[in-house]
């Protein structure tokens, strides 16, 4: 594997609902920069936010690359700082997000 190449990826995405409300401005500003700050030392490698084509069933996705799969479930386990990122969420979104977790094949 080379040094640039993640050991996983992390996709959150967010259903394409009525109801739905979404604070882009805010989630890039202010909910990312959060998230990062916890994260990038714990082995966040870069994330990218999504807008998928109005055909998608879901109406924004975040995908992040991690050094390896344990480094993203030991960032799970620090519940201080999860606590931290969990409790921002509602400030960008009513929103439910859905988390694809999964190893880079080599």
């Amino acid at each position: 594997m080379s040094p640039t190449k993640p050991g996983a990826i992390i996709t959150v995405l967010y259903k394409r609902t009525p109801d739905l409300k979404f604070d882009l401005g805010y989630f890039q500003t202010t909910h990312v920069p959060l998230a990062s700050k916890f994260w990038l030392p714990r082995g966040l490698m870069e994330a990218h936010a999504v807008i998928p084509t109005a055909e998608s069933e879901f109406a924004f996705a975040m995908t992040m690359y991690w050094k390896s799969l344990e480094a993203w479930e030991d960032a799970m386990k620090v519940k201080e700082e999860m606590e931290v990122i969990r409790g921002d969420v509602g400030q960008f979104t009513n929103g439910a997000p859905l988390f694809v977790v999964g190893k880079v094949l080599p």
